[in-house]
């Protein structure tokens, strides 16, 4: 009966405000096929101080308020373009090694106990489970934790802050799940690349192998 009246409800709320594309509004898409092909692209480059690919700019507006829906106002079904512009833009260009079930893990960016009660979600999480069924590669969500509560990292513009906030912030439990594995980091947005740095550290100490992150999209 519970479930019923929730698909009811849902019924009723997609009658009320009907879902359309945030790009072009085309009916009955959160964000078609067309508009995200006119998503900015990043460049895709790995060097020796950079370990991160962005599918996209978040410089752009629509990619903006995509996000901005998704992270704070719980539009979860924007994981899975998001997931699908990752999937095409990066997942396809990485060696091998990095797409081998047996050898790589997916691990989501994980979001403090206070953070996560507040949203309801962790948004990295759900792009990652996306990526996670697309490429047949296991993702765990029992290794990165997220341990100390911080200053939001948007809110710190300076580089070296942004570092020194984050420092202690994560914890690894479980680390013989990742001993030697490559591991696939995911979260939504990277500016500095602070966080991202600071959860690859972390898995480096306990034993991961090599590490990248993908994100939606970089901001500037």
């Amino acid at each position: 009966m519970g479930e019923k009246l929730i698909h009811i409800f849902k019924g009723f709320l997609d009658f009320l405000f009907p879902k359309k594309c945030l790009g072009c509004g085309a009916k009955n898409v959160i964000l078609c096929e067309k508009c995200l092909a006119f998503f900015p692209e990043s460049p895709l480059v790995e060097t020796k101080t950079s370990f991160i690919f962005a599918a996209s700019s978040y410089q752009d507006e629509i990619v903006k308020k995509s996000i901005r829906l998704f992270k704070y106002h719980g539009i979860k079904i924007l994981a899975e373009p998001f997931g699908a512009l990752i999937f095409k833009r990066i997942v396809t260009a990485l060696p091998e090694s990095m797409r081998d079930q047996n050898k790589t893990l997916i691990i989501p960016i994980s979001l403090s106990k206070k953070r996560h009660r507040e949203r309801g979600f962790n948004q990295s999480e759900l792009i990652g489970r996306f990526l996670s069924d697309k490429m047949s590669i296991r993702m765990e969500n029992n290794v990165l934790y997220k341990i100390k509560e911080t200053i939001s990292q948007v809110e710190i513009k300076d580089r070296e802050k942004r570092l020194k906030n984050l420092e202690g912030a994560f914890e690894v439990k479980n680390a013989e799940i990742i001993k030697n594995k490559n591991i696939i980091l995911i979260d939504d947005i990277t500016t500095t690349g602070a966080t991202l740095n600071e959860a690859r550290r972390i898995l480096k100490i306990a034993g991961a192998k090599k590490i990248i992150g993908l994100v939606v999209a970089k901001g500037g």
